[in-house]
């Protein structure tokens, strides 16, 4: 009977689904827009959205350019909800998976999906050349022939002129 009941609850779940983790990240998001959703196992309402979400997931399963997936914030998938700031859940973030957002639209599968569909766009990014101008291809390709050192300093000069500038529109 175990065996059976096993066998069921393998079979429910969606063969689309893709849980993230620090060993498969890099790989499974590469040249692509994200649509995380960053969960506790235990956590009330992301076992509400869990029938709408693995919908969504099962959507969008053979999208080339968007990839909707899980992260357990619990397991394997810790470090990667710890680098996004997830403080609760569920966490929603989308884009750039160097550069994840929060999403605050609604959780029912309506509003998933249209949000995939009309904003999860890829952009321009060093994953994506193909979609930059010529003047972002540029800067993007002189910012990855820095050194460590010349990237940190720049960071550093740039950092140092935000923080000028809000100090002279505070005063």
């Amino acid at each position: 009977m175990k065996f059976s009941a096993a066998l069921l609850l393998a079979m429910a779940a969606p063969a689309a689904a893709i849980d993230l983790t620090p060993d498969n990240f890099e790989a499974e998001t590469a040249g692509k827009v994200v649509f995380l959703k960053m969960f506790a196992p235990w956590c009330g309402h992301c076992k509400k959205m869990k029938p709408d979400w693995d919908k969504l997931m099962e959507a969008f399963k053979d999208s080339e350019t968007q990839l909707v997936a899980d992260v357990d914030c619990t397991a394997e998938g810790k470090p990667i909800c710890d680098d996004a700031g997830v403080k609760g859940f569920p966490s929603l973030k989308y884009g750039d998976p160097s550069d994840l957002q929060d999403y605050q639209g609604g959780r029912d599968y309506d509003s998933l999906e249209k949000f995939v569909k009309e904003s999860l766009k890829p952009v321009c990014s060093p994953a994506n050349l193909d979609l930059c101008d010529d003047e972002k291809k540029a800067e993007i390709e002189k910012l990855q022939a820095m050194s460590d050192e010349d990237l940190a300093a720049s960071i550093e000069t740039e950092s140092k002129k935000l923080e000028d500038a809000e100090e002279e529109f505070k005063s």
